[in-house]
């Protein structure tokens, strides 16, 4: 157990390192780099801009992440949360976050981090006990201890349920408006963009930038009428062609350029763009939340916000999907749908 304390130990400490190489793709002072050629390069490049970044990314892209991650972290104290994490499974959930807290230097520390991520009534739980999510917690509740600079995690939202994402992401946030830089990798564009920072999507070994909209665009007219029409959205199910009933429809999702309807947890691609579907389902109660997504507002069960530019919609759909909402469409969505 000794020596997985100190490997342990290690990893939140000041990663080894060199400094960080120039961004591929940054063509000029102002405009973003929207490609990079590996994964090591757009850790390299984001990082060094003092940005933060999330990936949509296979596993070797991760190891490629991490790595570069180390490297560029430097002197900086750098946190990691890797997928298999599993704490000492022979401690207590008390006992393993006052060792790391006293490793960070403050020893009370510990009892903070167990009632900021609810663990309170685990606290006297073995590791080994506990369940997937729980572990999750252990693990972001071990990194706050040491007030990171840099932050590296793997799949962070895998695991959890909607209090506990919320958990995590608040931490994320807050963290964030204190100046940490995170990576994250493997998850879904979907929990990428939930955070705040970039984030790419892998194809074929490169990484592109999904597209945000951040600023206010000069944007059609909202329907202001009181029509009703008969309207299906055609889909696929394999061979079959589905006509999906807009109301049994959660949310639209554009990825890696093809367009899906989610309908209880299936996701079923269509052939219609997303100002096509935008237009089709405005009438009924659908808002186009952000430029890769459109929601049914009637699915939504909570706005959260972790940072001033930071917002996500929580459905209440069989996940209790979270899908990004825009900086730019916030207000006009309030205004829309007369929320306070």
């Amino acid at each position: 157990m000794e020596a997985r304390q100190d490997q342990a130990a290690a990893a939140e400490g000041a990663a080894a390192g060199g400094g960080s190489a120039p961004a591929r793709g940054q063509a000029g002072s102002t405009a973003l780099p929207t490609e990079y050629a590996s994964a090591a390069d757009l850790v390299r490049g984001e990082l060094g801009a003092g940005r933060s970044v999330h990936l949509e990314c296979s596993r070797a892209a991760m190891r490629a992440a991490r790595e570069a991650v180390q490297e560029v972290a430097g002197a900086r104290r750098a946190a990691f949360y890797l997928e298999d994490d599993g704490g000492f499974d022979r401690d207590t959930v008390r006992s393993y976050l006052r060792f790391f807290a006293r490793l960070a230097g403050d020893g009370a520390a510990a009892a903070e981090a167990i009632d900021h991520f609810s663990l309170r009534g685990r606290a006297g739980a073995l590791v080994s006990k506990l369940t997937a999510e729980e572990r999750v917690l252990l693990s972001f509740a071990r990194m706050s201890l040491f007030d990171p600079e840099v932050c590296f995690c793997e799949r962070p939202l895998l695991e959890l349920g909607p209090d506990a994402r919320q958990a995590v992401l608040g931490w994320i946030g807050a963290r964030s408006e204190a100046g940490t830089l995170f990576v994250t990798c493997g998850q879904p564009l979907r929990e990428a963009l939930l955070m705040p920072g970039r984030a790419f999507w892998e194809e074929e070994g490169r990484f592109l930038a999904a597209e945000v909209d951040d600023a206010d665009d000069d944007a059609e007219p909202a329907f202001e009428g009181d029509e009703v029409r008969v309207c299906k959205i055609a889909a696929k199910a394999g061979d079959v062609t589905l006509l999906l009933d807009p109301r049994e429809i959660d949310f639209i999702e554009s990825a890696n350029r093809v367009n899906y309807a989610s309908v209880r947890g299936e996701l079923y691609p269509t052939a219609l763009t997303m100002d096509e579907l935008e237009a089709e389902l405005e009438r009924f109660g659908f808002f186009r939340c952000h430029r890769s997504y459109i929601v049914n507002v009637q699915k939504v069960a909570k706005v959260e916000r972790y940072t001033r530019n930071t917002y996500n919609l929580v459905l209440s759909d069989a996940r209790h999907s979270s899908l990004p909402l825009s900086k730019g469409r916030a207000e006009e969505m309030r205004d829309r749908f007369r929320w306070k």
